[in-house]
Parts: structure tokens; C-alpha cells; sequence
């Protein structure tokens, strides 16, 4: 009888508990047409500014959570706009992987929900974070040929990541509030 029971006890717990489920990165559509037309106009600005950006890398969207500074007026939503240049390693933790990504002017922009990763705890699947390392390709800095490495094997260990890299200390804050015109931060240094 008491082995009937651990068996039952076994069996209880192997149908209640659930696997964690590895999720898709999706290509979505945005349809909000003030953070189409703020994507936009950050895209042609930083390329006005750095003709580097022409070629190289993507724009970085996070919907932020709500904050209490403003408790007058409704907060619907926050974005946070900056772009990168930095490739997504396959060792990387799932919170270096968006949740979506779509193309807004020809740049890949890849959409993080802050608010989604506060809620849930999730994982992307090794297929889909491959293909999304290879839809940034294309934005990234060439990579260093072995050729182009120094010969002196400190230096060669030293560089680990044998891409260029590009910093823009930029990025532009989207506020919507309830009623009123949205607000757009810039932040340009």
C-alpha cells in the first residue's frame, strides 16, 4: 500500500508540473503609427549625423514600465529608442534577445518588452535566437580576418570578440500619455 502511494504521489507530480516552454522570437508589424514615424525619424537622424549607420547596425526599441512621476496625467506607454552595432552572441542570456523584431526604413529593429520580462519568466529556443543572430548579420561591422589579428598571442586572447563595434551615446525616449500630443526626449551626446 505504501508503494502504491509514492506511486500516485510520483505520477501527481509528473502531470502537474510543467515543462518550461521555450518561445519564438516573431517578425511583427508595428501599427502604432508615432513609434513607426519616431523609429523613422531617429534612423535619418543618426545616419545625418554618422554616415557609419548607413551600413552598419540595428535600432533597439524597449517598452519600458510605467513610472509614478507623472501621477497627474495617464502613462500609457514608454519607449526607449538607441541603436547598436553589437552582435548577439549565442552564449548570451535571453534577456540580450528581443522579443520581436520587424524593418522600419530598411534597419532591422528589434523590440524588447520590459514589462513582459517583469511578468514572466521564459526562454527563447536555440533555433530561433540562431536566426535572429543571423538577421543581424548584416548590420554588424565586418569581422577581423585571423590575418588581421596580432601576432603576439596576449594581444590575440585579449580580443575576444573579433568584430568592430560602434558606440553612439544616443537615444531618444517616446512618452504617451492619455489625451495629449506625445512627448519625444532627445538625448543627444
Amino acid at each position: 500500500m505504501k508503494n502504491a502511494f509514492l506511486i500516485l504521489i510520483f505520477f501527481v507530480f509528473n502531470i502537474l508540473s510543467v515543462p518550461s516552454q521555450d518561445f519564438e522570437i516573431h517578425e511583427i508589424e508595428l501599427t502604432d503609427t508615432v513609434l513607426i514615424s519616431t523609429i523613422s525619424e531617429y534612423i535619418k537622424e543618426t545616419k545625418t549625423f554618422d554616415s557609419l549607420f548607413n551600413h552598419v547596425g540595428y535600432v533597439k526599441v524597449d517598452i519600458r514600465g510605467l513610472n509614478n512621476y507623472n501621477k497627474e496625467k495617464e502613462i500609457f506607454r514608454i519607449y526607449y529608442i538607441t541603436d547598436s552595432s553589437y552582435p548577439l552572441e549565442k552564449n548570451d542570456q535571453d534577456k540580450s534577445y528581443p522579443d520581436y523584431y520587424t524593418y522600419i526604413d530598411e534597419k532591422l529593429v528589434l523590440i524588447y518588452n520590459e514589462l513582459n520580462r517583469e511578468l514572466f519568466q521564459y526562454t527563447f529556443s536555440c533555433k530561433s535566437k540562431k536566426k535572429l543572430r543571423k538577421l543581424t548579420e548584416p548590420f554588424l561591422g565586418p569581422k577581423i580576418t585571423p590575418k588581421d589579428l596580432p601576432k603576439n598571442k596576449k594581444e590575440r586572447d585579449f580580443i575576444k570578440d573579433f568584430r568592430e563595434q560602434y558606440v553612439r551615446f544616443r537615444h531618444t525616449e517616446l512618452i504617451i500619455i492619455e489625451g495629449e500630443k506625445p512627448m519625444v526626449i532627445k538625448n543627444v551626446h
